[in-house]
């Protein structure tokens, strides 16, 4: 709405000069409005928005609750159709009981120690040498004995028979659900001024969320991403993973792809010889050349290879130059802040993590044992070692990686976190939370098949200090749009 202030009248009761007047009105502008909370996010009249809601009252979005079936889905891009879809959580893996592929089973995992039944659904997915891609939804039916399987390979060719392991439990396929019964979901064009614009899911119900940013320079979808434990970063692009070398030395990057692939437009590097935390390098992809010499790292020197006859290989072309961002944490004086990645032309995309101002990490909700979800710190892990050259004593240290010795000393993490095994009954890995320590000095073992002394060439470890309650963390709980 907007203000109406009858100007003339109040000039007349403040000056002599000027005399009362009956003029029309003039209307005075609201003032612009602030920014929108949700990031553009809304709720469709049948896919609805699920969020975290958390007791400080931040709220962070998480998926999507399908309305009609009455389940919540995530969605899936690119399905055999082309299109994508909000798909519900799904069990196990598709196999087959027959020589052909021809006759389905979902095979489920089954941990002894945590008896529990399926998901409704399996999903089967289309495999080939270039990508994967949901086939078929299908329900799960009733348990059943099966003696041996076979699997389609991403050739198409049917393997097998396998025998079936004690780890898993097989199931009868049930009702396929149609595609036509999910909501599509489509990817928007970009929005946005800059070089990077934000691009967002759809639905023909009025749904709209966040989903990735769009590079116009390198026309193509990049995700934002900091470097180490630095808030600059750069977007980067969707690009081809290169793991082999055409030198001796292992410091040129060739890429070897199937034939049945077409060329990439970019791939990106991970040089041998980084640091943690040191940006990859990403590269237009260039000619294609020969598949010999070809070498690989194999994570302590440097090893020749026969190339595959059914691999095309290519050069890099130039490297590319990434669009920068920075990762800014959001509302001062609120404990949990959310946080987003933003650049000099207006770019402000929503990260699906969260900060907590009062630990000074990173959390995100997690689920804990006694049902209740809370922000939980990340950062690093921790592992159990020894203290004795037999591997019978036990120690827990948290592990960090520091690079080879050309690396600048690397920032220790506030806060490790170690997963314990749930009880027989249970299905659920308990989490301790610990504040890191002082640099562990004593000797240590680890066990890699036999007992040997740990090597702190590329990494360190550090004691553990006091662990943290995990009361000390605020609480969510999932809500959903009306």
């Amino acid at each position: 709405m907007r203000v109406w202030v009858l100007l003339a009248l109040v000039a007349a009761a403040c000056s002599p000069d000027v005399k009362a007047t009956t003029d029309a009105p003039v209307a005075v502008p609201d003032a612009p409005p602030g920014p929108d909370p949700n990031d553009g996010a809304r709720s469709g009249t049948r896919l609805k928005l699920t969020w975290f809601q958390l007791a400080d009252g931040t709220k962070q979005w998480d998926g999507f609750y399908d309305a009609q079936r009455k389940e919540t889905c995530y969605v899936y891009d690119n399905w055999i159709d082309g299109r994508s879809y909000c798909t519900p959580d799904y069990d196990g893996s598709i196999e087959y009981t027959n020589a052909t592929c021809t006759q389905k089973v979902v095979e489920v995992y089954k941990d002894p120690n945590c008896p529990r039944q399926p998901l409704p659904y399996a999903l089967e997915w289309s495999y080939t040498p270039c990508d994967s891609r949901p086939a078929h939804l299908y329900s799960i039916g009733n348990k059943i004995t099966v003696g041996q399987y076979y699997f389609k390979g991403s050739d198409g060719s049917c393997n097998g028979p396998y025998t079936t392991s004690t780890s898993f439990d097989y199931y009868a396929v049930g009702t396929e659900i149609p595609t036509t019964d999910l909501v599509e979901v489509t990817l928007g064009s970009p929005t946005g001024p800059g070089r990077l614009a934000l691009r967002f899911y759809e639905s023909a119900d009025g749904m709209r969320r966040q989903a990735t940013v769009h590079d116009g320079a390198l026309g193509t979808d990049c995700y934002p991403q900091t470097h180490g434990t630095t808030d600059t970063g750069a977007c980067s692009p969707s690009a081809q993973y290169v793991g082999d070398e055409e030198n001796a030395t292992c410091t040129t990057p060739k890429l070897a792809i199937s034939k049945q692939c077409a060329q990439p437009k970019y791939a990106v590097y991970y040089p041998n010889n980084a640091c943690p935390g040191d940006p990859a390098h990403y590269y237009a992809v260039g000619a294609a050349t020969t598949g010999s010499p070809l070498y690989y790292y194999n994570g302590s020197t440097c090893v020749a290879e026969t190339p595959l006859t059914t691999d095309n290989f290519y050069k890099m072309g130039s490297e590319l130059s990434l669009a920068p961002v920075t990762r800014m944490i959001g509302t001062a004086g609120q404990r949990i802040q959310l946080e987003h990645f933003t650049d000099t032309e207006g770019l402000s995309y929503r990260s699906y993590g969260l900060f907590d101002a009062q630990k000074g990490a990173d959390c995100y909700p997690t689920k804990l044992p006694d049902g209740t979800i809370r922000c939980v710190v990340y950062g690093g892990y921790v592992r159990t070692l020894y203290k004795d050259t037999g591997c019978t004593q036990t120690i827990d240290l948290v592990e960090t990686t520091t690079g080879g010795s050309s690396c600048a000393a690397q920032a220790v993490p506030k806060f490790a976190r170690k997963y314990i095994t749930p009880p027989a009954g249970s299905c659920t890995y308990n989490t301790q939370v610990y504040q890191v320590g002082a640099l562990y000095t004593g000797a240590v073992y680890e066990n890699t098949g036999s007992c040997v002394a740990y090597s702190r060439s590329t990494r360190q470890v550090y004691s553990l200090g006091a662990q943290v309650p995990l009361t000390d963390f605020v609480t969510a709980s999932i809500t959903i749009d009306p």
